[in-house]
C-alpha cells in the first residue's frame, strides 16, 4: 500500500503546488459566479441552464464555496479532487484488464503525469469532474460486455445520468453501447437468449440515465442546453447541406491538440501500443478504439467550434492499450538495458511540460488554441487580481464605480465574484465600448470611477480617462487595460 499512497500525495502535490499560476479564466469567472448566486439564491440552482450548460457542476460547488473564502481556489479544489476520483477510476479499470497491482500503478501513472489531465485538473472547468463519469462509463461498458450483469447495468446507467447532469458528450456513452457486442461471450446454442439479455440489460442502462436527466425538467430553461449545443456542433440540417465543410480544418486541429498534449513520443508509443493490443486481442481492441474513434469522427465532421478541451473525455480508451503493452515490455524486457532508454524518451517530454506548467505555463508548450485560451489572449484573467485589491481599497474611503468592457463572461463575472459583496462597489457592464460611456461622466463628478478593458486596444486618446495600469497577458500582444474615469472640471 506504501506506493500507491506515495501516487497519490504526489498527485495532490503536482496539482495544488502553484495552484493559481494560471489566472482566472473566462469560463471560470462564469460558472464561479453562477455558484455564488445559487448558493445565496436557492431559486437560482438552476442558473447554469440560462447558458445551456448542465448544473451538476455548479451544485457541487456550492458547499465547498461555503468553506474556502477565495472562490477561484474553491473551485480548483473541486477538479483537483474529481481528477484524483478519476485517475484512481483509470487504474482500477487497468487493474481489472491486468488482474496485476502493476496494472493499477501503471494505469495511475499514465494519468499522473498526463500533461492534459494536469492543465483541467487545475481549472474551475466542467472537464475534471466529466472525466469521472467519462471513464466510469469506459470501464462499466467493458465490465458488463464481460459479464452482462444486471448490477453493473444499473451503475453504468447511474453514471451515463450523472454524465448528463454535466455535459451533453455523456450522450457518447449510450451511443458506444453497441461496442460492448464485441465483450460478449457468445455461447454456442445461446446467442438469441444472450442478445436478448444485451437488449435487455442496454434498455435499463438508457432508463436509468433518463431518470436523471430528468431531473433537469425542474427548470423551464432545460430547452437551452440544445440551443446552446448548436453554436458548437452543426445539426443535421446543417451537415447535409455541406458534410465536408470542416472536417479537413478539425482533423489537423484536433489531432495537433491530442499530440501537442499527449507529446509525440508518447502518441507513437500508445499508437503502436493500440496495434499490439489489437493483434493479440482484436475484439477488445476495437472495443476501446471505438471509444476513441467514433467521438473523435464525429467531431471532426459535425463540430463547427472546437476546443482541445473537447477531446479530454477521448484520452482514457487511448490509455489501456498503452498500460497493457507496458506490462507486457517490462515482463518481456525486463533484463535488458534497451527498456530504460524507451521509458526515458516517453517520460522527459511529459515531466518537461509538467515542470512549465507548475512553474512557468507562460514557457509552457501548451497547444495554440489553449494558450491563447489561458494565457495569451482576453479570455486570460491577468491582471484581475491588481484591478479587484485596487478597488477594493478605494473602496475603503467611500462609493466607488467600476465599469467594465463586457457583460457577460470575465467581465464583470470575475471582479463580481470578489467584489459583489463590497457595498461600496458598484459594478458597469457596458458592451460593445465603441464609444465612451457618458454616464460614467456624470458619475465621475461626485464618485471615483474606474474603467477596465479586457478586448480594446487602442484607447482613443480623447476620451476623458487616464491609465491606472496596464497588465500584459502571458508573453503575448495583448493588455488588460485599467483606467480612471476624469470628469470634466
Amino acid at each position: 500500500m506504501t506506493l500507491p499512497i506515495s501516487l497519490v500525495g504526489i498527485f495532490l502535490l503536482t496539482r495544488f503546488i502553484n495552484l493559481t499560476n494560471i489566472p482566472i479564466f473566462t469560463d471560470e469567472a462564469i460558472y464561479l459566479r453562477w455558484a455564488q448566486i445559487a448558493l445565496a439564491d436557492p431559486r437560482w440552482r438552476f442558473i447554469s441552464l440560462i447558458d445551456g450548460k448542465q448544473p451538476l457542476f455548479i451544485w457541487i460547488l456550492l458547499p465547498v464555496l461555503k468553506i474556502i473564502t477565495d472562490p477561484l481556489i474553491a473551485g480548483r479544489i473541486v477538479s483537483i479532487f474529481a481528477g484524483l476520483t478519476a485517475a484512481l477510476i483509470l487504474a482500477i479499470l487497468s487493474l481489472y484488464k491486468t488482474k496485476s497491482y502493476w496494472g493499477f500503478i501503471t494505469g495511475f501513472i499514465f494519468y499522473l503525469i498526463l500533461p492534459f489531465f494536469l492543465v483541467y485538473d487545475r481549472l474551475a472547468l466542467y472537464e475534471a469532474l466529466f472525466l469521472i463519469f467519462s471513464i466510469s462509463a469506459l470501464c462499466l461498458s467493458f465490465i458488463l460486455g464481460r459479464t452482462l450483469r444486471f448490477d453493473v447495468a444499473l451503475l453504468l446507467g447511474t453514471v451515463t445520468g450523472f454524465g448528463l447532469l454535466t455535459k451533453s458528450y455523456s450522450n457518447f456513452f449510450l451511443l458506444l453501447y453497441p461496442l460492448t457486442l464485441l465483450l460478449v461471450n457468445w455461447k454456442k446454442g445461446y446467442k438469441v437468449k444472450i442478445f436478448g439479455k444485451w437488449l435487455g440489460l442496454g434498455l435499463i442502462v438508457y432508463m436509468q440515465s433518463q431518470i436523471y436527466e430528468n431531473i433537469l425538467r425542474l427548470s423551464e430553461f432545460r430547452y437551452i442546453i440544445g440551443q446552446k449545443n448548436l453554436s458548437f456542433i452543426y445539426s443535421l440540417k446543417e451537415f447535409f447541406v455541406n458534410p465536408l465543410r470542416s472536417v479537413t480544418g478539425n482533423l489537423h486541429g484536433m489531432l495537433g491538440w491530442l499530440i501537442g498534449y499527449l507529446t509525440l513520443p508518447l502518441f507513437i508509443y500508445l499508437l503502436v501500443s493500440l496495434i499490439w493490443f489489437f493483434t493479440k486481442n482484436r475484439k477488445e481492441g476495437l472495443f476501446f478504439l471505438g471509444w476513441f474513434g467514433i467521438p473523435f469522427i464525429a467531431l471532426a465532421f459535425f463540430g463547427k467550434v472546437i476546443y482541445p478541451r473537447f477531446l479530454l473525455f477521448m484520452t482514457p480508451p487511448l490509455l489501456i492499450p498503452g498500460v497493457v503493452y507496458t506490462l507486457f515490455l517490462c515482463a518481456r524486457f525486463a533484463e535488458r538495458r534497451i527498456i530504460v532508454p524507451i521509458f526515458l524518451i516517453i517520460s522527459i517530454p511529459l515531466i518537461f511540460f509538467d515542470y512549465k506548467l507548475l512553474t512557468s505555463p507562460v514557457t509552457a508548450p501548451l497547444p495554440y488554441a489553449d494558450r491563447q485560451q489561458l494565457i495569451n489572449d482576453w479570455p486570460a484573467g491577468y491582471g484581475i487580481k491588481e484591478v479587484v485589491t485596487y478597488i477594493d481599497s478605494e473602496s475603503r474611503n467611500g462609493p466607488v464605480i467600476l465599469a467594465t468592457e463586457g457583460t457577460f463572461g470575465l467581465f464583470p463575472m470575475a471582479v463580481e465574484l470578489y467584489l459583489g459583496k463590497n457595498v461600496n462597489v458598484t459594478v458597469k457592464a457596458y458592451w460593445p465600448l465603441s464609444d465612451f460611456p457618458q454616464e460614467l461622466l456624470q458619475l465621475a463628478r461626485t464618485k471615483k470611477v474606474f474603467l477596465v478593458f479586457k478586448e480594446k486596444q487602442n484607447i482613443p486618446v480623447n476620451w476623458p480617462i487616464q491609465l491606472i495600469q496596464e497588465y500584459r497577458r502571458g508573453d503575448g500582444p495583448t493588455y488588460l487595460k485599467f483606467y480612471r474615469v476624469i470628469a470634466n472640471t
